[in-house]
């Protein structure tokens, strides 16, 4: 696969699509998790969103890099055969998560909690039918503001059921270590390193809801005061502000980020 040519020259549509964004952003993770234990600096603990996970279990030291990549390319690959066509997302911007919880229970398993972001950014996902129908209730819930989301299906939910059969049977084949350092997981905002639980909960994942709020506030309640995102943007970055107003944050995406960031912590 010529992942590196197709992060550098494109073509953008290609390299957004699903089995193709999904390893070269674990890729341009990696590369970075790379250089930063060169300089010996490394993670007390991990966690990490949805895909994000697999650069976490590398950061603990469980997964070879490049049995990652292999890992998320079947996963993706996984996602978008399997995805329903009439289906996707939608950030609902603005509630807490009880009302959301609650028009999701009323769409009778038509639309899910898919992301527990942040307090009052809640992503849903389900069927076109499911969605359309439950909007219209989130506004008159309150919600601020609903954000469809660019991908090609219901990711984190039920419908994803046939691509976590698909991903699974891929993943066994993946040789996985007992974790080295800890790492919480999005399926249950726990420390697990268990190599047989922890294939358990990756292809969970892709039905159940990343809890990212939960997980945040659980590294917090394990003593890390000090929270550094590793990847393209800054989107955790903001998120980890949210649930947490006070805590230390910053974003490392390429070289001039990292040491800036290493300059800060090191001093």
């Amino acid at each position: 696969m010529p992942l590196g040519r197709l992060m550098v020259d494109g073509p953008e549509a290609e390299l957004q699509a699903t089995s193709n964004a999904q390893p070269a952003i674990l890729f341009h993770s990696l590369a970075l998790v790379r250089l930063m234990s060169a300089r010996e600096f490394s993670p007390a603990l991990v966690a990490g969103h949805s895909m994000g996970e697999f650069a976490g279990l590398v950061a603990a030291e469980a997964v070879d890099p490049l049995d990652a990549l292999a890992a998320v390319r079947a996963r993706g690959w996984a996602m978008s055969a399997a995805a329903p066509a009439a289906s996707g997302m939608i950030a609902v911007l603005g509630l807490p998560d009880n009302a959301v919880e609650q028009a999701c229970a009323a769409s009778h398993g038509e639309v899910v909690v898919a992301n527990y972001n942040a307090p009052g950014q809640i992503v849903v996902s389900g069927s076109e039918a499911g969605l359309e129908a439950i909007s219209p209730k989130l506004e008159a819930a309150g919600a601020k503001r609903l954000v469809r989301l660019p991908v090609s299906g219901a990711f984190h939910s039920p419908l994803m059921a046939h691509a976590a059969q698909v991903f699974a049977a891929a993943w066994e084949k993946i040789p996985l270590r007992v974790l080295r350092r800890p790492q919480v997981f999005n399926a249950d905002a726990k420390v697990h390193e268990d190599p047989i639980e922890v294939r358990r909960l990756m292809v969970g994942q892709l039905t159940g809801p990343v809890r990212w709020t939960q997980s945040i506030q659980r590294l917090q309640q394990l003593g890390a005061d000090t929270y550094i995102e590793v990847g393209p943007r800054r989107t955790l970055t903001g998120l980890v502000k949210k649930i947490l107003p006070g805590a230390v944050v910053h974003n490392i995406e390429d070289l001039a980020s990292m040491n800036t960031t290493l300059k800060t912590i090191h001093g």
